[in-house]
């Protein structure tokens, strides 16, 4: 007997067994729902947080307008004075190290880094926390449709009616996640750019530029793919149905 013939004459098993996927689909309904609870929490205690420090992206533009500190306070009261760095080399910041020859120095990189205030205002803490909320609700809506898409599989009959569009709702659900979790910090930074009046053109510090996540996006794009899939296997099944 070949190996075509052998593979052939065996009967096919299943990868998951009709409980693992049961206790599989209830396991995916308890962590949307956490997620979905605590992502909200967190963004609703932000917003009682107002007036503490609030944290937000922020692109730094130049040099000019920074500085360091060189010391902390000491316990005799004394402050240390602010130095500003001393050069600005290539790209980057250049800070000379104590104790080592001036041809070695940091090279801190401007672009993307935090930006810590005090002040924030509730609009402020609840869209620099926003992300949280959008990925926990995000996560228990998908949660809701990957449970019925698994529950059918348990039953034998993954292409159940609906089940199409239940792929497409996670597509969408990844989609506008991504989407939102990018957006939020953005609107977060400017907001609080244009409390300190750090809003202008020749502020040394921009807000955090939105860019599109791709990774989130491409894997929405494989999960419609998946969608037309089930779809046809819908059809074809219904055919089959017809034809008994």
């Amino acid at each position: 007997m070949g190996i075509s013939e052998y593979i052939s004459s065996r009967k096919p098993r299943r990868f998951a067994s009709e409980r693992f996927v049961r206790r599989l689909a209830g396991a995916v309904l308890w962590l949307g729902l956490i997620a979905g609870v605590a992502g909200v929490v967190y963004d609703v205690n932000g917003m009682t947080q107002a007036p503490a420090d609030v944290s937000v992206p922020v692109e730094v533009r130049t040099a000019d307008g920074l500085s360091v500190e060189t010391a902390r306070e000491t316990r005799a009261g004394s402050q240390a004075p602010l130095a500003v760095p001393d050069s600005k080399a290539g790209d980057g910041i250049r800070l000379n190290i104590a104790d080592a020859p001036r041809s070695s120095w940091l090279e801190v990189g401007t672009g993307p880094t935090e930006l810590r205030s005090w002040g924030s205002t509730a609009a402020e803490q609840a869209l620099a926390k926003a992300d949280s909320a959008v990925l926990g609700l995000c996560a228990f809506a998908g949660a809701l449709l990957l449970r019925r898409l698994l529950l059918s599989i348990a039953e034998g009959d993954p292409f159940r009616q609906g089940n199409a569009v239940r792929v497409a709702g996670l597509a969408v659900l990844t989609a506008f996640g991504s989407l939102g979790m990018a957006a939020a910090p953005a609107l977060a930074s400017g907001l609080v750019l244009e409390r300190l009046g750090l809003d202008g053109a020749d502020a040394p510090v921009g807000a955090f530029a939105f860019s599109l996540p791709q990774v989130p996006l491409f894997i929405a794009l494989l999960l419609l793919a998946l969608a037309e899939v089930f779809r046809r296997g819908t059809e074809l099944a219904q055919d089959v149905d017809g034809l008994v």
